[in-house]
Formats: structure tokens, C-alpha cells, sequence
């Protein structure tokens, strides 16, 4: 009888020690009670453990726990401070030149259509993640103005008032409409509001409830030309070609255009209790009469034209084209 064989065996155990579970950081910067967080990153991190058995896990770092500043979101995925994060591409627009051209007011009707068209044309935006893998994209919904002291009732209202804007696009709306854009990230807008920093703020309504903009705000202007604004989940490069093949297999399975759907809902169901939060703040909730909405549309539509016209350039690829084909496949 060999006994050398046991001993070895054993041996060869004990060197190797035990399988090590890879886990995974995902970094944002709201709150643990943000609705992304609650409905879509908490739970994909509980069923990759789960699918696992705990052999891969995802461990959210919420609150800019990882680095304080949402800008920054988009290089702490590319240099490996997280390995997964969750970006706005409007904060930081030079390297993202087409997603932030998807924010044109009317392009989409709401999040779930917007995020279904930009799966479909997902190719088209491919040059905008060459430095990381993208897992996941949706959109909120359209936004609407929330004002401090001044209502907004007509397209004369807005001259003058400092109106905070979430990308690019909307910077060149609020100069058309007369008013003064200031570029702030959401999680700025309550203390804006609160001193006086902006007399408005242009939000997805799903604001009200992570943000709790009701108790800085006297009145909601609900239908000028609001846009969308788009979300990523986005991952290191390294990070993703350090998985095993069933890790990324499982990964692809539950993100992608699946888990973009979810979120749009979640931000759809958000934005609808936003609504009624305000409906019991007593906040007055200003409906423009199609007339007024026209003024609107008709005082941006030149500056967007070129808006997109120039951007479009400085990318190297037509911008107009680019909307018109996400809109058609909305």
C-alpha cells in the first residue's frame, strides 16, 4: 500500500487553502435609501451571492464611500477604485459625446421606451464605453421645474432665474428660455434651493423623495420641455477580464438591457410618488397651457439644432442623425 499518496493529497489541500470568494465594490453616491439603490443594486448584489452561493459577491459602498463627488464616478470605474459604479454620463459629458446628446427634450415619451430604444441602438454608443464594461443603462423621467419663490407660467417668467440644469442639453434650453443655467449634481439641490443659490431646479420628480426638494419648494412647473437624464452601471476593464467565464456568463444574464428596464420602472414608480408627495405638501403644481408649452419649443429649437450640430462635430459624427435614429426606434 502506497501511504505516501494520502500525505501527499492533504499536503496539496493545505497549500492551496480555501477557495476565496471574489467580491466585487460597487460604488455610488446617494443614499442607501435611493431607489436605485433599494431596487436595483441591493437586490442584483443578493442574487449574484445568491446564484453564487457566495462564491462571487457585490458589496454597495453607498454615499460616496469610495470618494465623495459624482463626478468622479466615471474614473473611479476606469482606474479600478471600484470595481463597478454608478454614473450619470452628463457629469461628464467630453467622454460620453453621444449619450449626453440623448437628453433632447421629446426624444422619448418616458424611461421604460427611452431605455428599450437606447438597447436597441446600444452599438451606435459603444465608442463612448471603449474604457470600461458597460453592464447596465436606462433613463428617469422627463424632467419638470421646481421654482423657490417665482412661478413659472409662461416662457416670460423664466428670464433671469438661476435655473439648475443636469447636463448639457438643458444648459442650452434654460439660456434660450431667459434664464441662467447652473450646473449642479442632484445631490447639491435641496442646499441650492434651501440659500438661494438657484431659483429653480430641472429634476426627474423621483427627486422629491431622494432629495425631499417639497420642503424647499413653493411651486412645480410640470410640462415645459423636459429631458431625460441617462444612468450606467459601469465596470473596471480588469476587474470584468478577472472573472471566471460562469461570472461573467451570470453577470451578462442579470444586467444588460433586463436589469436597464427594471430600473427604468423603478425610477418610473418613483417619480409617480414623487407627485403625490408634493400633491400633500400642499406645493402648487403649475400646468402651461399648450400655447405656452409652444413658446417653449419654438425658443429652443434653434439653439438645440445647433447644439447638436457642434457636439456632433467635435465628436466627429453627425449629431442629428444620431437622435433621429433613437428616435425612431423608440
Amino acid at each position: 500500500m502506497n501511504r505516501a499518496a494520502p500525505v501527499l493529497a492533504l499536503v496539496v489541500m493545505l497549500a492551496s487553502g480555501p477557495v476565496v470568494a471574489t467580491e466585487l465594490k460597487l460604488a455610488h453616491f446617494m443614499s442607501p435609501q435611493h431607489p436605485m439603490d433599494r431596487g436595483i443594486m441591493g437586490p442584483l448584489a443578493q442574487q449574484v451571492a445568491e446564484e453564487t452561493k457566495g462564491a462571487l459577491k457585490i458589496k454597495v459602498y453607498p454615499a460616496g464611500e469610495l470618494g465623495a463627488g459624482p463626478n468622479q464616478q466615471y474614473r473611479r470605474a476606469v482606474t479600478g477604485v471600484a470595481d463597478i459604479a454608478f454614473n450619470l454620463p452628463q457629469y461628464t459629458p467630453a467622454q460620453f459625446r453621444r449619450t449626453v446628446l440623448l437628453h433632447v427634450p421629446g426624444l422619448f415619451a418616458g424611461p421604460e421606451e427611452a431605455t428599450r430604444s437606447i438597447w436597441k441602438n446600444i452599438g451606435t454608443l459603444a465608442d463612448d464605453f471603449s474604457e470600461v464594461k458597460l453592464l447596465a443603462f436606462w433613463t428617469n423621467n422627463p424632467s419638470v421645474l421646481f421654482t423657490r419663490s417665482t412661478p413659472v407660467r409662461s416662457l416670460a417668467d423664466m428670464r433671469g432665474l438661476k435655473i439648475r440644469i443636469p447636463d448639457p442639453v438643458s444648459a442650452e434650453l434654460v439660456k434660450a428660455w431667459g434664464g441662467i443655467p447652473v450646473s449642479l449634481p442632484a445631490t447639491e439641490t435641496y442646499n441650492a434651493m434651501s440659500t438661494g443659490v438657484v431659483d429653480g431646479v430641472m429634476i426627474d420628480p423621483s427627486a422629491v423623495g431622494s432629495y425631499k426638494l417639497h420642503e424647499v419648494t413653493k411651486f412645480v412647473t410640470m410640462n415645459t420641455p423636459g429631458a431625460l437624464s441617462t444612468f450606467t452601471l459601469i465596470m473596471n476593464r480588469n476587474a470584468w477580464n478577472g472573472l471566471s467565464a460562469d461570472h461573467k456568463a451570470l453577470l451578462e444574464r442579470l444586467t444588460g438591457a433586463s436589469l436597464s428596464v427594471k430600473a427604468a420602472k423603478v425610477f418610473k414608480g418613483a417619480g409617480d410618488k414623487g407627485i403625490e408627495t408634493l400633491r400633500s405638501a400642499a406645493v402648487e403644481r403649475i400646468m402651461l397651457e399648450p400655447a405656452q408649452v409652444e413658446q417653449f419649443r419654438a425658443a429652443m429649437k434653434e439653439p438645440v439644432a445647433q447644439f447638436l450640430k457642434s457636439e456632433g462635430q467635435k465628436g466627429g459624427f453627425d449629431g442629428q442623425a444620431l437622435v433621429k435614429k433613437f428616435a425612431v426606434a423608440n
